[in-house]
């Protein structure tokens, strides 16, 4: 059961399979202010390429700022809105899932997945040069989108060579050492977003990989600076704000969902980690 409100990617007769790209100005003249600022959980992928003036963008219940020169990032499956005083311009890109797999190469999609949370902060600086690369090839994805008759081979090729021109501003060491813990943190990682909601112990997700419960600290201590523990937590709170944040089941609704034998139980450990009842944060979040 999901109650969050899902936004499916949306096909034009004249688009390309799982694929647009609008300019922010384009974007925001179709859809209304008061649609936008409210929470969707996504069906597909979104990168906002910033070119000019500021705001702020909400993924997670977390906000980040948004300038010239910044490259957003939300994954399927995230939660977001926009925040209200929004004034940047520049190009949004939808894709899904399937365009990325199915269509471009292989060190895209691991590209893409630095920048699945909370691996790394979604936002992206690649500098606000006239002559930057990347600028002048998302301005030239754009140009041919709007052509009536679309290239389609031309214009995942040039996607391609976008996302090369600004790979290189990732902060991954590519070192063979890191490059091991870096897979084995993708496959606990993987795991709990499968059985969050049922396990919660890095005893039962060491027994999963055959590896030690301190392998799997080290590993995610490496990688997102946290014990195996605190990242469960954080996987499993962020979830249940997702459902209060929506205001539509109750509290005993959401315990039994997130897997707590007992509401009390489900009270105590969404207070111990964020000092204010699920009551408390419901209201807050519905009210903002």
């Amino acid at each position: 059961m999901d109650v969050i409100r899902r936004m499916d990617f949306k096909k034009n007769n004249d688009a390309i399979q799982e694929f647009e790209i609008l300019t922010l100005s384009e974007f925001f003249k179709k859809r209304s202010f008061h649609h936008i600022y409210k929470n969707f959980r996504l069906n597909f992928n979104i990168m906002m390429y910033i070119t000019s003036g500021t705001g702020r963008h909400e993924i997670d219940f977390i906000e980040y700022d948004l300038k010239p020169g910044t490259i957003l990032f939300i994954a399927q499956n995230q939660v977001h809105r926009f925040i209200e005083g929004n004034e940047t311009k520049g190009y949004i890109l939808f894709f899904t899932r399937d365009f990325l797999y199915n269509r471009t190469q292989v060190f895209i999609k691991d590209f893409f997945n630095q920048f699945n949370m909370p691996i790394n902060q979604p936002v992206l600086s690649v500098g606000d040069s006239s002559d930057s690369t990347s600028k002048a090839l998302i301005q030239i994805i754009h140009k041919e989108y709007c052509q009536e008759t679309k290239n389609k081979y031309l214009i995942d090729l040039l996607f391609s060579s976008f996302i090369i021109a600004i790979s290189s501003q990732t902060s991954l060491d590519n070192n063979p050492e890191y490059s091991t813990i870096y897979k084995r943190f993708i496959e606990f990682r993987d795991l709990v977003e499968q059985h969050y909601k049922l396990k919660k112990t890095v005893h039962e997700y060491a027994q999963m990989m055959l590896v030690t419960e301190k392998t799997i600290n080290k590993t995610t201590r490496s990688v997102v600076d946290l014990s195996a523990k605190q990242f469960i937590i954080d996987r499993i709170l962020l979830e249940i704000k997702r459902y209060l944040s929506q205001g539509e089941l109750t509290i005993n609704e959401i315990s039994d969902l997130m897997g707590f034998d007992e509401p009390s139980n489900f009270t105590k450990f969404f207070k111990r980690y964020e000092d204010m009842s699920p009551n408390e944060f419901k209201k807050k979040a519905i009210n903002r």
